[in-house]
């Protein structure tokens, strides 16, 4: 409550938009682009990489494709350690820098506590950040020792095993890619500093921009006729269920 008599109305509204554009992004965005967005659609691809690295002796390109992954991981992860230091410095010296924000800003000079609040929303976004991007490397590497301790093909149900750890490694791109979005957020987050309209305003762009690659691209577009081509190689009669 005693943050909420500190934030004037607009700046509530824009902040509670703001959250729940946040939140509510990777759920909404599951659900409307169900079939047809790039990230969903990739669910079966890796199902289907699953197979064909069943079915492979040598899995050295099969490793190196996931130790990608990892590295990338990996490396966001400690960018946002970095962030998240620098922006914890910004607030150690908010004193010097409060007049130059104070001048850049479109509404009225706000005080000291108000000031840390708009520098504490895109360092909470990072913090969150950094715990899925940390979630995925576990995940990641629950993947590659399902790969190097999966036996041939001929040895297994190949279709369920598949099923199984492309699940997995679905899991764990999903939490990276949530990862990764924290770095828009925390940008956006950024914009109250020059007012509630311009958070309320960047949020909806982020969400609107988001959508628009993974659901009207031409990338999207090019994703999903590749993706057909795909899985009639692997055959139509065996194709997996989508995410």
């Amino acid at each position: 409550m005693a943050l909420f008599n500190l934030l004037p109305p607009l700046d509530i509204a824009s902040l509670i938009l703001f959250c729940a554009l946040w939140f509510g992004y990777g759920p909404a965005a599951r659900w409307i682009g169900r079939g047809m967005a790039i990230n969903n659609g990739l669910h079966s691809v890796r199902v289907l990489w699953m197979r064909s690295m069943l079915q492979r002796d040598n899995r050295i390109v099969d490793a190196g494709l996931i130790g990608h992954v990892v590295h990338s991981a990996s490396f966001f992860a400690s960018t946002s350690l970095i962030a998240i230091g620098a922006l914890l410095g910004v607030l150690t010296g908010l004193d010097r820098l409060q007049p130059a924000i104070d001048g850049l800003s479109m509404v009225a000079p706000v005080s000291r506590a108000f000031l840390e609040i708009k520098f504490l929303l895109p360092m909470a976004v990072l913090v969150h950040g950094l715990f899925k991007l940390t979630w995925s490397l576990r995940q990641l590497n629950y993947t590659v020792a399902l790969i190097g301790a999966a036996p041939p093909a001929t040895d297994a149900p190949r279709d369920a095993m598949a099923e199984a750890i492309g699940g997995v490694l679905s899991s764990a791109i999903i939490t990276f890619n949530d990862g990764i979005r924290s770095y828009y957020f925390a940008i956006v987050g950024l914009t109250w500093l020059a007012g509630p309209g311009w958070l309320a305003g960047a949020s909806i762009w982020l969400v609107a921009l988001l959508l628009h690659r993974q659901l009207g691209s031409e990338v999207s577009r090019r994703f999903r006729r590749a993706r057909a081509l795909v899985e009639a190689a692997h055959g139509a009669d065996n194709r997996p269920p989508q995410a």
